[in-house]
């Protein structure tokens, strides 16, 4: 090899791993990859995978093998890591994992197993190579090697992984998808040995499955090139773990007997291969927000939203049409001094909207939803207005401006109610669908109000009933404060009209009558693009008042680690125009306070929800709070129209 072409093969090693790292830093992050930074590598990387080799989209298939891997994941030296596991339609047998617990299989290669233990010590393997971190430790082994070009490998063939590898600014999928070194087969093999032991596979099926592929390369060798290039020879794997199986008892416990695996291998022969798909398709599926345009963050953190957003048992009243729920802009106007008397007129039919934003640390999805209605009438449909104005104009005898907000909280009935929810969700793997509820707090009347689930109590919290994915959450009457869902007495008897469920459905269900028999079905709608999109402009006719909450300080997930960011907010619109009893009195989320902890600092339940839930909870240091995917524009908070 000439100087000239080993200078060239150093300079496309160092555009592979700038490309693979995206915005993480060389030499730090080389030298030191954190394990939010292994993950954020193996999803960017996923994303030019997918994007140039079709997925297998069958949910009986991907859910089988999702399941199994997900299973085996858990019995692993690194169960903690949220794992995710696909099927290519690809004719080749190959399987290969990316950094951060990315794990695949080909059809071509299950068509060739004959059990379910041999499809679990195939993936049992390449767990073994995440487990161990084998990818991280290349990386920081061939930077300390100055890049050195033998990263390459052989001359780059056929193949899913090929394809990736040959698209256009993908050179960074490269080096990962070479040999590793028998060091790392080695440990990879024992650890899938011991990982099939103790979810009670038989371990020997490590060396069953390669006798079957060894066999089949004689006959079939185009679909097993690639598989046998990238791993060890049979004779030096079956040496890997002989030796340990012999010192290994009977599993703990009998393994799943399996006898799902036969229908989906007949099921693989009937699926052709699907369309080709555009790129932007495949990676919008696994890039982190960060990484892509606005539109798919957004498509994004609606999809999670969607997957667990709550059931409400809203309470009906004296007048029920004031306790239905709807969106700000019923009457078609963002004013928000007419909603009171526009509540009242009938040719406006009350679609049922739910505002949501979603943000995400690399553990946790912290999802907020708030519920308006355009009148509180605590004290009755007319009363209630009247006392309130007589009680307002008390409040403005002692000073024009309450700085504490409790004198005006004595206010009854009011224009515009806005109250929520903040609920935690645990990732269990890169799909958000097997991520789980594990906290929830409630907003009543400017007080939080903690639960976890049912299935899992913590002295000191109260508890809320899930169904599936979904929060159960009870709203009272006339004052709609939102509490968890109990069935008790109280909350029964607080429905004199009984009770209106809603749920989810994709679709804002009009709402012309007041038949307390139904089911509506809600629509979510982005509070970035909506309500504070409004708030940023100040003083406007939806909001009568601004608030200054000054610097705040977030963390995020940057190249060299965890940072502080800042950002100053001031002239922020903090108060619903209202003249209707309590003037400007609801809040949106970011103004949301708990009365009996005012020393928190105002917003932190919006702008911070994960500190709030760390503190709120007694969770600790080890509770991740930086955040991925916030953009902080130096600007200022004008140009801030998708930050929260």
């Amino acid at each position: 090899m000439t100087s000239a072409s080993i200078r060239s093969a150093r300079g496309e090693l160092v555009l592979v791993f700038l490309v693979a790292l995206g915005p993480l830093s060389l030499p730090a992050q080389i030298l030191r990859l954190s394990e939010a930074h292994e993950i954020e590598l193996g999803r960017r990387i996923a994303a030019e995978v997918e994007s140039e080799a079709p997925l297998l989209r069958d949910p009986k298939v991907s859910d089988y093998v999702e399941t199994l891997g997900v299973r085996l994941a858990r019995k692993s030296a690194r169960p903690q890591l949220r794992y995710r596991f696909r099927v290519f339609h690809s004719d080749e047998a190959d399987a290969f994992a990316l950094p951060g617990g990315f794990v695949y299989v080909t059809r071509g290669l299950m068509e060739m197993l004959e059990s379910e233990a041999e499809l679990a010590g195939v993936l049992a393997h390449e767990i073994g190579h995440v487990a161990a971190r084998h990818h991280a430790s290349r990386i920081r082994r061939e930077k300390l090697a100055f890049l050195g070009f033998t990263l390459l490998g052989p001359v780059l063939g056929g193949g899913i992984r090929s394809r990736a590898m040959r698209k256009g600014g993908s050179a960074g999928v490269r080096g990962l998808f070479q040999r590793f070194s028998r060091g790392q087969e080695r440990e990879a093999d024992r650890l899938a040995a011991k990982n099939l032991h103790e979810a009670g596979y038989d371990p020997r099926a490590l060396i069953v499955v390669l006798e079957r592929l060894a066999a089949a390369r004689q006959s079939s060798p185009g679909r097993l090139t690639r598989f046998f290039d990238t791993h060890p020879s049979l004779e030096e794997r079956v040496d890997n773990v002989s030796d340990l199986l012999q010192t290994l008892p009977p599993p703990p416990r009998p393994g799943p007997a399996g006898v799902a695996f036969r229908p989906v291998q007949q099921r693989l022969k009937t699926l052709r291969p699907p369309a080709p798909t555009s790129s932007s398709v495949a990676a919008a599926a696994v890039l982190e927000a960060a990484d892509s345009e606005p539109e798919t963050r957004e498509a994004r953190y609606r999809e999670v939203a969607a997957l667990f957003a709550p059931l409400f048992y809203q309470a009906l009243g004296d007048h029920p049409r004031y306790d239905y729920i709807t969106s700000f802009d019923f009457a078609g106007d963002w004013r928000g001094d007419n909603n009171w008397r526009n509540a009242g007129d009938r040719r406006f039919t009350l679609p049922a909207w739910v505002y949501y934003n979603v943000r995400e640390t690399a553990t946790h999805f912290f999802l907020h939803y708030a519920v308006f209605h355009p009148r509180d009438y605590k004290g009755g449909k007319r009363s209630g207005r009247l006392l309130s104005r007589t009680i307002r104009a008390g409040v403005d005898l002692v000073t024009a401006q309450d700085p504490t907000g409790r004198a005006q909280e004595l206010v009854l009935a009011h224009e515009n109610d806005l109250e929520g929810v903040l609920l935690v969700v645990e990732k269990r793997g890169a799909d958000p669908a097997l991520g789980a509820v594990v906290f929830v707090k409630t907003l009543a009347h400017n007080q939080f109000h903690r639960y976890v689930p049912e299935s899992a109590p913590r002295e000191g919290f109260g508890r809320v009933p899930i169904v599936g994915r979904r929060v159960k959450l009870y709203i009272e009457p006339k004052g709609h404060g939102i509490y968890a869902y109990a069935g008790e007495e109280n909350q029964l008897k607080s429905a004199v009209k009984g009770f209106r469920l809603y749920t989810f459905t994709g679709q804002a269900e009009l709402q012309p009558d007041e038949n307390t028999d139904r089911v509506v079905g809600y629509d979510l709608a982005p509070i970035a693009g909506t309500l504070w999109a409004l708030a940023l402009r100040g003083i406007s006719p939806t909001y009568g008042e601004t608030q200054g909450y000054g610097l705040v300080l977030i963390d995020v997930v940057t190249e060299s680690g965890i940072e502080e960011r800042a950002v100053r907010l001031e002239g922020i619109g903090s108060a619903f125009r209202g003249e209707v009893g309590g003037k400007n009195l609801a809040r949106p989320p970011w103004a949301w306070f708990d009365g009996r902890n005012r020393a928190a600092p105002l917003g932190q339940w919006y702008f911070d929800p994960a500190c709030t839930i760390r503190d709120h909870f007694g969770l600790g240091a080890e509770f991740s709070t930086a955040y991925l995917a916030i953009e902080f524009d130096p600007a200022g908070p004008r140009a801030m129209t998708s930050l929260w």
